[in-house]
């Protein structure tokens, strides 16, 4: 449940930053969406660790 709320927050943040045009291409956004991920994988295991 926590990590459907994570994922949650962090597509909404990609749609809010999405819409004020922070990212001009859809390259863009699907680099910060993978970089989110990546950083946010990076994050759980250092937790679980």
């Amino acid at each position: 449940m926590v990590e459907q709320e994570r994922y949650k927050n962090m597509l909404k943040r990609m749609i809010d930053e999405t819409e004020n045009l922070k990212f001009q291409s859809s390259e863009e956004l699907i680099q910060a969406l993978i970089n989110e991920l990546t950083n946010g994988k990076k994050n759980t295991n250092k937790v679980s660790n």
